[in-house]
């Protein structure tokens, strides 16, 4: 909550492994850009920062972990000597669990944790744990965690960081300071990340450090298998990935195929699994704690947050296409021969506004293992959805806007051809001397199939 009478504005708190450094940053400080991506990517955070006196270039980022990994160290010293019980416990709310400011939901709400985080538990008294959150005493529901045992990454405690930035962790909030007047504050808790790369350029001297949700490094993403998966569903197999990594997996999808064998040969278990999603038209999204499996279909249906409508100024640019070549599918085959019985099953499906009569139709071919006609008419949608998703896409800059992230609808009147509902595929999220902005990657939801 912010003084009722503060001019309104946005500013962007950034933590080292879990230590505020944000006034320390501000001198060098350019912009701060959080990338929410809805599927097949993973989420980022880039910083910018000048570099006029080659502060960062020459020790590349050494001072800062070492600082922060300092203040981390005492820190949880600190706590360690007036809470000799303090455990780490992990999120296992799979939408994810409120931090509040109150042992009470009538307190207001500092941000979440995603399912799988870890934290630093200093007590818990009457249904709710004492944690650390970004720097501030807060509280957690204690019936949605559960007792980990570990040390590792968390919300609350900063973990020791190699000299060469491994396994460092960052993480950003952005806070719309009495925007809409009475002190009333709006935050967008980007989440935390793991140091990717640190690049710099020039002139003018600049630094920009990019942190991942799920890093390269990361043994689900790196590490290649050879495995025969008998007797599975894509669900099972998820979860035991999940599992095997020390994450956690929401299966939020309506099918679920089973496999009666399927092979994984010299791949990375996200990839493979990136694999086995796309042939069942499912979508995949991982970070750092969470898998999650959904379809794409079911956050279509949801009402749009915003409207964007043509000349109301609601924009700063603009940038609409229409694809075809691979985008534009009026139909979908699936079909199987049974080796055994040599029996054909297949089925065909088409798009909403589908015209016999037309001459450029064009009819994507699937050969695909299925047991029944309705099997083969459901992969046949979900293929067409696939392949058709990106027939017409657009993108806007628009004012700041924590409510808009990835997986949210919007409409387009005024647009013309592009008129309609669209789904965010992409959000970025970014906040510097410009003020902030919010960059949409839409496309348009398919419909009647």
């Amino acid at each position: 909550m912010s003084s009722p009478n503060q001019a309104r504005r946005v500013t962007a708190q950034i933590f080292f492994q879990g230590a505020d450094i944000t006034g320390s940053m501000r001198p060098y400080f350019l912009s701060a850009t959080y990338t929410d991506k809805e599927a097949d990517g993973t989420d980022d955070l880039q910083l910018k920062l000048q570099d006029r006196d080659d502060i960062w270039l020459k020790k590349w980022l050494a001072d800062a972990i070492d600082a922060a990994a300092s203040a981390g160290s005492l820190s949880a010293s600190s706590k360690a000597k007036t809470d000799g019980a303090a455990k780490f416990y992990k999120v296992t709310a799979k939408s994810g669990l409120n931090v509040r400011s109150g042992p009470s939901t009538s307190y207001g709400k500092y941000g979440a944790l995603v399912c799988g985080a870890e934290l630093q538990v200093e007590g818990i008294e009457n249904g709710w744990a004492k944690v650390s959150y970004n720097g501030k005493t807060a509280y957690v529901s204690a019936s949605y965690i559960k007792e980990s045992g570990g040390g590792g990454g968390d919300a609350s405690a900063a973990a020791p960081a190699s000299a060469s930035g491994a396994g460092f962790k960052i993480s950003a909030v952005f806070v719309r300071e009495n925007w809409t007047g009475g002190g009333r504050d709006k935050v967008l808790d980007c989440g935390q990340f793991e140091l990717d790369s640190v690049d710099a350029s020039g002139p003018p001297n600049t630094i920009t450090i990019k942190a991942t949700a799920l890093p390269y490094s990361a043994q689900i993403r790196q590490t290649e298998k050879s495995k025969a998966w008998e007797a599975y569903t894509l669900s099972g197999i998820a979860n035991e990935m999940a599992a095997a990594n020390g994450m956690t997996c929401m299966f939020l999808a309506n099918s679920d195929p089973s496999y009666g064998r399927v092979e994984q040969y010299k791949q990375s278990d996200i990839a493979f699994l990136s694999k086995l999603c796309h042939e069942a038209g499912i979508s995949l999204k991982a970070t750092n704690n969470l898998i999650v499996l959904f379809d794409q279909e079911d956050y279509e249906k949801k009402s749009p947050v915003l409207t964007i409508v043509r000349g109301s100024g609601s924009y700063t640019k603009h940038k609409l296409n229409a694809g075809t070549a691979g985008t534009q599918y009026a139909s979908c085959r699936v079909s199987y021969t049974d080796p055994g019985t040599g029996k054909c099953i297949e089925a065909t499906v088409k798009v909403e506004d589908y015209n016999d009569k037309a001459k450029n139709n064009q009819q994507l071919e699937i050969t695909a293992k299925v047991a029944s006609v309705a099997e083969a008419k459901t992969k046949a949608e979900k293929y067409l959805r696939l392949h058709n998703k990106y027939a017409k896409t657009a993108t806007f800059t628009l004012p700041g806007n924590p409510d808009i992230v990835a997986g949210v609808t919007a409409k387009l009147t005024g647009w013309g051809a592009w008129d309609g509902k669209y789904i965010v595929e992409q959000a970025a999220h970014s906040v510097g001397s410009s003020g902030y902005t919010t960059q949409v990657k839409l496309r348009k939801t398919l419909e009647g199939y």
